[in-house]
């Protein structure tokens, strides 16, 4: 256990005007939104032990699948006369203000800003040289951990005495990185935070951390540097090849750095009294709670009213809670922040009496329902949503290797059909392999897909397959090279299976 004896004294947030809400692309872009589907029956939700981590994942997603807009409900976004700094230095205002603190008095400012107008260099000395300050500034980039590593540090240079209180903000300009017309965007929103750290009261602040890497979701987005309408160097993102990985390890790194963040602080999970996880999913703390086996009661879910807001949610979890009373001094509490192809970080502390600068505006269309995060999840066999596809068809890999190629391709095609049908909740949608794909899926379809295809076929599409224009036709097409690809070089494994015994071995481990 680290006595850091130091860590958050006071806490601000900071949001744009806009609120901009689904209406916006209801009457924009209404080509994005699908076409209302049939309500599908609600089954009865019992709690069980969910063998496969991916599972967790997959039945916290079901329940948005019926939804249009996938869980997302507000964002806050700039406007022309708002940036990334503006929002920066008015969080940062409000958070010396909150304790009175003097801009002089801090001696070390640390900002992690994601999406920012600033390209390259980061706005950590922009934002000194608007505060007045002399003093350090470092830019430090974890993507969406960025906060809480920050954290981690400010309390590590506390220890060491070369700093006694040091000012870190926060920001995310997700509007900034994405096309409004591209369905990513209905979960990206902007805003900033700021707290600062100092010694605080003997037992109080950071207790204990774990941080790892989390470079197995290398590739899950990316970022390609592009020239907008205005002339100006901007970061557009999109989903990438790995995006499954995130789904994929979500509940392992939640659990991992938890865990050892706890036994670090030398508590256990129970002493616990409160939990924040970073929400850059409507159902991301659903996940959090079913991987730790923790009471709901205990976790917010800001992701209704500001969707994906990345380095920030630390900050404004923290806020929100500490605001309603749901924190008080010298509760323990529990933040997690996962930062793909970043940081995941888990981080206990003990709460000061922190002071909190002015709340932001309220939301225009959330409601309590929305906030809420559920116990228990779908059984496998109660969730016809993200098992395997209820339907008369029986397909397996075998299957389709052992068909004729005409009978490969009927096979394929009738089962991506009724995929579709199955993860689009509507039974009775007519669908044609014509169609396009660009408005029938989504990332969190595609990421189904995706993961349907290789679970029930064997099979790896990338996602580029699933959001271009190409109709389904060309999927399926697709789809039976990759299985006249298996049927060449099937014979062949084979037979070093049956002739070569240990030497099937050595083969393996070259063509890995």
């Amino acid at each position: 256990m680290t006595a850091y004896q130091s860590g958050i004294s006071s806490l601000a947030v900071s949001f744009p005007k806009t609120i901009r809400t689904n209406d916006y692309w209801q009457q924009k872009y209404p080509e994005l939104i699908p076409q209302p589907r049939s309500r599908r029956v609600k089954r009865p939700i019992q709690k069980n032990s969910l063998s496969n981590d991916l599972d967790i994942w997959s039945q916290a997603v079901a329940p948005y699948l019926s939804d249009p807009f996938r869980g997302n409900v507000e964002r806050r976004v700039v406007d022309d006369g708002e940036s990334a700094l503006m929002l920066e230095y008015t969080s940062a205002k409000a958070v010396l203000d909150a304790i009175n603190l003097a801009p002089t008095q801090i001696d070390l400012i640390i900002v992690s800003s994601l999406f920012s107008e600033r390209l390259g260099t980061g706005d950590a000395v922009a934002l000194a040289d608007q505060l007045g300050l002399n003093v350090p500034a470092w830019n430090l980039d974890s993507t969406c951990s960025g906060a809480l590593i920050a954290l981690q540090n400010a309390c590590a240079l506390i220890q060491t005495g070369e700093y006694t209180k040091v000012l870190v903000v926060a920001s995310h300009l997700g509007s900034n990185a994405v096309e409004p017309s591209d369905t990513l965007a209905w979960s990206m929103g902007d805003g900033a935070g700021a707290f600062v750290v100092e010694p605080l009261k003997s037992g109080q602040g950071l207790l204990g951390s774990k941080v790892v890497n989390t470079a197995s979701t290398c590739g899950a987005y990316v970022h390609e540097l592009v020239i907008d309408q205005a002339g100006n160097p901007r970061y557009f993102t999109r989903t990438g090849e790995n995006m499954s990985m995130l789904a994929a390890t979500a509940v392992d790194f939640v659990r991992d750095c938890c865990r050892a963040a706890i036994k670090s602080a030398g508590v256990t999970l129970e002493q616990i009294d409160y939990f924040a996880f970073n929400t850059p999913t409507p159902w991301y703390s659903q996940v959090c709670v079913q991987a730790l086996g923790i009471s709901s009661e205990r976790v917010i879910n800001l992701y209704p009213h500001y969707a994906n807001i990345g380095p920030v949610y630390p900050i404004a979890n923290l806020y929100h809670a500490a605001l309603d009373g749901r924190i008080r001094e010298n509760d323990l509490v529990l933040i997690y922040s996962n930062g793909a192809g970043a940081t995941a970080a888990a981080m206990v502390v003990r709460w000061g009496d922190v002071a909190l600068g002015p709340a932001p505006a309220l939301p225009l269309q959330v409601i309590s329902e929305q906030e809420k995060v559920s116990d228990i999840l779908q059984t496998k066999n109660d969730s016809h949503v993200v098992s395997h596809v209820n339907s008369d068809i029986q397909i397996s890999k075998e299957k389709v290797l052992a068909a004729q190629p005409k009978q490969k391709k009927a096979l394929i095609e009738a089962y991506l059909l009724q995929l579709l049908r199955h993860l689009l909740q509507h039974p009775e949608l007519r669908l044609e392999t014509e169609q396009s794909l660009r408005y029938l899926v989504d990332s969190l379809v595609a990421l189904e897909i995706k993961r349907r295809l290789e679970v029930d076929l064997g099979i790896q599409v990338p996602m580029l397959k699933l959001f271009q224009n190409d109709c389904i036709e060309k999927l399926v097409d697709f789809i039976v090279e990759q299985f006249m690809v298996m049927s060449l070089t099937a014979p062949f494994q084979l037979s070093l299976d049956r002739n070569n015994g240990d030497r099937n071995d050595d083969f393996q481990e070259l063509i890995l």
